[in-house]
């Protein structure tokens, strides 16, 4: 059951990170949200102990600031297989990342704007639970 499934929103927008909070709880999981653009995201992240994560691929930045955030916390022998949803409204962005994400377990892309339904059911998906 969701109610147990603490997941972790990085994000650089405060309306999007405010919006995914009230979804997350809406369908009963525990959220926690975290400012990508913060120097120490990363280590917000690792402490939350998440069961899941959704991660922007840019996080506001002209790079892939959220897909090097991703690589270096499944660096963490305790994250390594942490089920992942990447969001972007960059579709050459998550078209770049592709062939990487193919190797990860547990790792799933979506385009921004997605609805709720989608979003639940990429998240199901990557916790490999049936959609409810």
């Amino acid at each position: 059951m969701p109610e147990h499934t603490h997941v972790v929103v990085v994000n650089d927008n405060p309306d999007f990170l405010e919006a995914m909070a009230d979804l997350l709880h809406d369908h009963r999981y525990a959220a926690t949200v975290v400012d990508g653009d913060r120097d120490n995201a990363i280590d917000l992240v690792r402490a939350a102990e998440p069961d899941a994560l959704i991660i922007d691929l840019r996080l506001g930045r002209d790079e892939l600031h959220g897909w090097d955030v991703l690589k270096d916390i499944r660096s963490d022998p305790d994250l390594r297989e942490l089920p992942t949803v990447i969001c972007s409204g960059d579709v050459a962005a998550l078209d770049s990342v592709g062939e990487a994400v193919a190797t990860m377990r547990r790792v799933a892309t979506i385009k921004k704007p997605f609805s709720i339904d989608e979003m639940i059911a990429t998240l199901e998906h990557v916790l490999e639970r049936a959609p409810a």
